[in-house]
């Protein structure tokens, strides 16, 4: 058998793919009944929440956000609504305060030199009074439901923070539709997550967190790009429980172009390594599977993409032909096809049994199939071209 590097490469990066792909398999099948449970509410437990909405140039979207607020199944008695202005252009602030005259009492707003979204969150935290604090992002909105089916998460000790179900309110074109498609994905692979305590990421459209929490570790960071990251990141590194809820719809404008989703993906793949330095040190089995798996997993995945190009490139240049070829019924089958069809035939399963958690969302099953073949070739770009940047040494803008 011959062997070269371009063969050592794809194996060793499909071997990865599909250890992945074995492990957390294995970790759903053994808690395939924990995805439907769902903590009991407790009808005498109403804390007082705190929702802090940051904006920045947010007039179209604050009334909408604002007002899934009033409308939540929830006791008005019991909310305090704080909407913090960054230094909006726009007509920001003036909504914020109609809002606050139609609604005294409920809502109080805030106004500031523009500093970034993480340091409107913290004086936001400075000025609430609630037990429980809310984030939610002016361009999302709650369903009246979402609280109430958030907090009883909390009843359980050493639980620091909640996260919703995010999905995309807008589906009209063709990115929007799969990222709708991906936001499920990622909604079904994060309460897996939740299963081996690895949740490393609170969602800025709306996640809930214990108030003490950010007496105990701080509040968010002022010079991180990627915010909610680095909070559910510093929350594991205390060894406290982030938990996932499913049935928490909240809803969150997405990219309507690739320009825009690029910039996006951008932003979030450079504060995502930015943070994995950050918390390098978590890398260790004080914190568990968290520390062991998912985090090495992440690394090796962004240089199993590079591999990846570099065997491209390298076939280009060298006009390389397939070696390591076994025969199967007079067909020339490679180990690295037959890994291939392995991975994705767990992919697929994957997505089965995630369309089966969300059996009663309408789900676009054309959509599902190119998220599956095209999708993996979208995140090596984003992943390139965040790299290059950090490289670059570009300024990190939101």
């Amino acid at each position: 058998m011959e062997f070269n590097i371009k063969v050592i490469i794809e194996l060793a990066v499909l071997y990865l793919a599909l250890f992945v792909m074995v492990f957390f398999m294995l970790v759903l099948i053994q808690n395939m009944n924990r995805v439907f449970e769902k903590p009991r509410p407790d009808k005498r437990w109403k804390p007082r929440i705190s929702v802090i909405i940051p904006a920045y140039n947010e007039e179209k979207n604050l009334e909408r956000c604002v007002l899934s607020v009033i409308n939540a199944d929830y006791p008005k008695n019991r909310i305090e609504i704080i909407i913090v202005d960054d230094g909006s252009k726009d007509r920001t602030y003036r909504v914020a305060k109609e809002l606050q005259k139609r609604y005294p009492g409920i809502i109080k707003v805030y106004r500031k030199k523009n500093s970034g979204k993480a340091d409107s969150l913290n004086m936001g935290i400075e000025k609430a009074s609630g037990e429980i604090i809310a984030t939610l992002d002016a361009d999302s909105y709650i369903t009246p439901k979402a609280i109430e089916k958030m907090l009883p998460y909390f009843k359980e000790k050493g639980v620091m923070a909640v996260t919703a179900a995010v999905k995309a309110s807008n589906r009209e074109g063709f990115l929007e539709r799969l990222q709708a498609v991906e936001y499920i994905y990622t909604l079904f692979s994060r309460k897996v997550m939740e299963f081996i305590e690895a949740i490393y990421v609170t969602p800025g459209p709306f996640s809930m967190f214990r108030a003490e929490v950010f007496k105990e570790i701080g509040g968010f960071d002022r010079n991180n790009i990627l915010e909610d990251q680095e909070m559910a990141m510093r929350i594991q590194s205390y060894n406290y429980k982030i938990r996932s809820s499913l049935d928490a719809d909240v809803y969150t404008e997405v990219p309507r172009t690739f320009g825009e989703l690029l910039r996006q993906r951008i932003r979030w793949h450079r504060g995502g390594l930015r943070n994995s330095y950050k918390y390098l040190y978590l890398i260790s089995p004080k914190y568990g599977d968290l520390g062991l798996i998912v985090l090495p997993i992440g690394f090796l995945s962004v240089l199993a993409i590079f591999a990846v190009l570099f065997v491209f490139v390298y076939t280009r240049l060298y006009s390389m032909p397939v070696p390591f070829t076994e025969h199967f019924l007079f067909l020339a089958i490679t180990p690295t096809i037959i890994i291939g069809i392995a991975l994705l035939l767990l992919n697929i399963l994957w997505i089965y049994f995630g369309l089966r958690v969300f059996r009663n969302e309408k789900i676009d099953l054309p959509m599902v199939l190119v998220y599956i073949f095209s999708y993996a070739y979208l995140i090596s770009i984003f992943w390139i071209s965040a790299i290059a940047k950090e490289l670059r040494l570009e300024k990190l803008r939101w």
